[in-house]
């Protein structure tokens, strides 16, 4: 436990914030680690750049391939549901804010179902790695940045 130098008591809410940060700590060590075991395969990206254009793609077809990399053991799950379920999670808050309903930054329509417009993924990523830049969440703004980059080198 630790003891404040202003107040003599203990503040267990410190000691409790630290043994919070040390499981999350192992828990991404963790995370860390499945991804430096994977494997590539590319003949799993060879056949998803035949089928979609991640320059061009919609939310649908972006999930699409997600999943195939989740299936194939080239992104993790976690990674999965960054990718895919934080965009929906945005919108059903829109929604219930009364807002408009679009999570993408890149979006050019203001009306219509955000699902079905056809958007370049990589500059996605490249942009919401630079709001998060603005926001100072560094750790977002490398994972956004990871992704540009992994989707960058597998599909450009």
């Amino acid at each position: 436990m630790q003891v404040s130098g202003i107040n003599p008591q203990i503040n267990s809410y410190q000691n409790n914030f630290k043994q919070q940060n040390v499981t999350e700590n192992k828990f991404s060590n963790y995370v860390r680690k499945i991804k430096d075991d994977q494997v590539e395969n590319l003949s799993i990206f060879e056949e998803l750049s035949k089928e979609y254009d991640i320059t061009n793609a919609s939310f649908n077809e972006f999930e699409t391939i997600c999943n195939k990399l989740y299936e194939a053991g080239q992104i993790s799950l976690l990674d999965l549901g960054k990718l895919t379920l934080i965009p929906k999670i945005i919108a059903h808050a829109q929604k219930l804010k009364n807002y408009k309903v679009n999570p993408l930054l890149t979006s050019t329509k203001s009306t219509g179902n955000w699902k079905e417009e056809k958007i370049n993924w990589i500059k996605e990523f490249d942009a919401r790695a630079e709001q998060q830049r603005k926001f100072g969440a560094i750790s977002n703004y490398k994972q956004y940045n990871e992704f540009a980059d992994f989707f960058r080198k597998y599909f450009s």
